[in-house]
């Protein structure tokens, strides 16, 4: 069995969780049985219009199959459950359930904070050249930190849902608290980019699609990609990746991931032009790696079934 947390962590942030659910004009109680459970809620949260809510502090350090157990016999119980960890690092299994990592007051009087629970999904201009024709993206911002008092307000009023965006897209994909509206956006975006025929225009097909910078280095957000594409390399071959620029017509265009030790290997292409791509070449054999979803749809339009298309 795994150790309870410090027993001056529990408690205070049990204090605050319980303070934070009554702000709310909710019930809160301490230390609650569980039906056909042999170990009680922490905080156990009812609603005027009568949802329960169990809020729990995992042992530290947690296991995660515990963590799964315990949350599916809560659900299967009719109880919704979120787990607040005080862990210094986001565990392996926070993303699989109902959770969100929260450290304590930095000095006195400050409130517990969330520092990576909630994200956001905004627009942007799109920035990966004129020859896709983008205009704008919808991307999911980095989390912001937000005190617990507030994240537990939205949970309880569920303004803030528990959801896995970008589920159905290779590649990107993440669990975060978000607004149900920006759920709701996303998905629609997603539909209408898959609904889009994605014909080019004349200007986009005659336009440059990188405008590098006078060191030679291609300009942010691009230089993002390049680096993640990078790192993608390097988890995928085991060894340092470099990035090359494209030295054959099959590259589309793009940019190249080698490992270093064999630069003339290709472990992947980096935003292919769409305009230029063959896929009945070698691209259509190594994983072409994308920023967005909007260059994901963008090239499966015409991509064969069994073309590998990531979004890093």
């Amino acid at each position: 069995m795994t150790a309870p947390a410090p027993a001056h962590l529990h408690r205070a942030l049990a204090a605050t969780l319980a303070d934070a659910a009554r702000s709310t004009g909710h019930r809160a109680e301490s230390d609650a049985p569980l039906p056909g459970t042999n170990w009680a809620a922490d905080i156990l949260v009812t609603s005027p219009d009568g949802v329960r809510t169990v809020l729990q502090i995992p042992p530290l350090p947690a296991r995660g199959q515990e963590i799964r157990e315990r949350t599916a016999h809560v659900h299967q119980r009719g109880l919704n459950i979120v787990w607040f960890t005080p862990d210094a690092h986001d565990p392996p299994w926070l993303t699989t359930v109902p959770a969100a990592r929260v450290v304590p007051p930095a000095h006195p009087g400050a409130p517990w904070t969330a520092p990576a629970a909630v994200q956001a999904l905004t627009r942007e201009a799109c920035p990966c050249g004129p020859a896709w024709d983008h205009g704008v993206h919808r991307t999911w911002a980095p989390p912001q930190p937000v005190s617990v008092p507030v994240l537990l307000e939205g949970l309880l009023t569920r303004r803030l849902v528990h959801a896995t965006v970008q589920a159905e897209l290779p590649g990107r994909r993440f669990t975060c608290w978000a607004r149900g509206q920006d759920v709701r956006a996303e998905a629609d975006h997603l539909r209408m980019l898959a609904a889009t025929d994605g014909a080019l225009t004349e200007a986009a097909r005659a336009s440059t699609p990188y405008i590098p910078r006078p060191d030679g280095r291609p300009a942010a957000p691009l230089g993002r990609l390049l680096e993640a594409a990078r790192h993608w390399g390097h988890q995928h071959t085991g060894v340092v990746c470099h990035i090359e620029t494209a030295s054959a017509d099959w590259m589309a265009g793009g940019f190249v991931v080698t490992p270093g030790r064999t630069p003339s290997e290709v472990t992947a292409v980096v935003r292919p032009l769409p305009h230029t791509i063959d896929w009945n070449s070698a691209l259509s054999t190594v994983p072409v790696l994308v920023g967005s979803s909007e260059e994901y749809f963008t090239l499966q339009r015409t991509a064969p079934q069994d073309a590998q298309i990531l979004i890093l």
